[in-house]
């Protein structure tokens, strides 16, 4: 395999903001099928199991890299699995309408029920391993006392096939999302509707939106919905669509943040256990990938090629292992599932006291940044630049914030293999003998300064503040021809003070290529 070397030598970080971790190709499992339709970890991320088209359910000592199971009762394809709280049983279910409850450990089977009689595509278990929920294509969540196989209810209110639903951490409410678009909030004891909220998340005018799937974070605050929007273009000729996923708040309903920019249609995706990130397949016709989607400002924070078209993506419980499985392009009954060991992570804790994603903005879940101009590079070729960084102006902000600005993304462009920055107090030096202030020079007094420092670019910029909304605006000035290079501009919804390194981050790659 292409990406096979990896799995002995591959080691990638990722520093952001808020901290740093790593991946490390641990195991590349080889599947004897032409799709590995699901995965899912225990709690404690000891065990995995994954199910596949041929109704097969393979179970893995992770800790070990063994294979523990190979169990073989469904006719077709599994949707779902579940272990229940203390690894004692692993539940699956499949498009043949059956759901098994195994035995994690002699992998025999302890009870199949087949009342839902059609194909099964989600499963949840309570808290306290008491209730099994299970839906698929029907209207309809049923609910079994587990793991008796007792018929207990079903909840009705769904107008289209159910696609997920998941108890709340203290097993007293269930959230069901529907291809209707509604999201649905279940007193789980009584099986009576307390809630039901509307799924209208929109990025364009006049869009429609079709719900594709949904995860929910492991402290059941809010649930994740890949959409798939679509609208008209200018002329009604042809479809525009966006892959967005939109997260609403358990508690309340309220949409909490949408985030575009997806390359195709998420079937399926994670989120991790410190809520800081949802993995994607994010594939596109040249190169298949993952993308890491930083949930708190709405960028990309990386993407992981993979070798292959991607089927499952999972993560566990604790932020130790994330698996991904995919076919192999050479072999039409061949699958893999990788599985790597993160670091940097922060797991699941139940009683934690911080596990609130809110800011003090006014929604979403923190700074949105977006670019708003192009984001090539304006510096990406050739011999090393000279570079003088001014002191951008910051208008109703303090001289502090743009000073901090500047020399953050100084620090940034340093790195530039393309750029030669001059040092401040070069910089300084000039001004005074000019009489220049650092701040509010004009294009004209930039290249007058450019000379004396015998530089070939200059850049500009500022920092602007509209409610909460923040701006950071750099231009760049050709010294020898006094034109502007090109100018980038990022903003931030939410800003906050702390939001400043992540725009600037965000900029520094827009002016010099590193």
């Amino acid at each position: 395999m292409k990406y096979l070397w990896k799995g002995l030598l591959f080691f990638f970080v990722v520093q952001r903001a808020f901290g740093q971790f790593s991946l490390y190709l641990e195991h590349q499992i080889p599947v004897s099928s032409e799709q590995v339709a699901c995965i899912q970890l225990s709690k404690d991320g000891r065990f995995m199991a994954f199910g596949d088209s041929r109704g097969r359910v393979t179970v893995w000592d992770v800790e070990a890299g063994e294979r523990l199971h190979e169990l073989k009762e469904h006719r077709s394809q599994i949707n779902h699995l579940v272990f229940d709280s203390k690894n004692r049983t692993i539940t699956s279910g499949g498009q043949d309408g059956k759901i098994v409850v195994w035995d994690l450990y002699s992998g025999q089977v302890k009870k199949t029920i087949t009342d839902f009689r059609s194909s099964v595509s989600m499963l949840d278990l309570s808290p306290d391993d008491r209730f099994l929920a299970g839906s698929g294509d029907k209207r309809e969540i049923f609910i079994w006392e587990f793991p008796l196989g007792t018929l207990k209810g079903k909840l009705k209110g769904h107008g289209k096939d159910v696609i997920g639903a998941a108890f709340s951490i203290n097993g007293d409410q269930l959230l069901s999302v529907g291809e209707d678009r509604n999201i649905i909030v279940w007193n789980a004891n009584t099986r009576q509707m307390i809630r039901k909220m509307s799924i209208e998340a929109r990025t364009m005018k006049s869009s429609g939106i079709d719900v594709k799937s949904c995860a929910f974070s492991f402290d059941r605050q809010f649930v994740g919905i890949g959409i798939q929007e679509h609208a008209l273009a200018k002329g009604g000729r042809r479809m525009i669509f966006q892959y967005n996923l939109s997260f609403y708040d358990w508690k309340t309903g309220a949409e909490i943040e949408t985030m575009s920019g997806n390359k195709k249609d998420i079937d399926f995706f994670t989120i991790s256990p410190d809520k800081n990130y949802a993995v994607t397949d994010n594939s596109t016709l040249q190169k298949n990938e993952i993308s890491f989607w930083n949930i708190q400002n709405g960028l990309i924070a990386f993407n992981y090629l993979i070798d292959g078209n991607i089927t499952a993506i999972q993560m566990s419980e604790d932020g130790r292992w994330l698996a991904v499985a995919y076919k192999d392009p050479g072999s039409s009954m061949r699958s893999y599932v990788n599985v790597w060991k993160m670091s940097g992570i922060d797991g699941y804790q139940r009683f934690a006291s911080d596990q609130t994603v809110r800011s003090t903005g006014t929604s979403g879940f923190g700074a949105s940044i977006k670019i708003t101009t192009p984001d090539e590079p304006l510096i990406r070729f050739g011999d090393r630049k000279r570079l003088a960084v001014l002191t951008f102006d910051s208008p109703g902000l303090s001289e502090d914030i743009a000073r901090t600005t500047s020399y953050l993304l100084e620090g940034k462009l340093g790195n530039s293999p393309f750029v030669e920055l001059v040092e401040r107090n070069q910089i300084q030096h000039v001004l005074n003998e000019l009489q220049y202030q650092m701040s509010g020079i004009t294009t004209s007094d930039a290249v007058e300064v450019g000379k004396h420092l015998n530089a070939e670019f200059i850049l500009l910029g500022s920092i602007n503040k509209l409610g909460s909304l923040l701006i950071i605006t750099a231009k760049l000035v050709n010294v020898e021809t006094s034109q502007i290079e090109g100018t980038r501009e990022v903003q931030c919804a939410n800003a906050t003070i702390e939001s400043i390194s992540d725009m600037v981050a965000v900029l520094g790659p827009t002016i010099a290529k590193y």
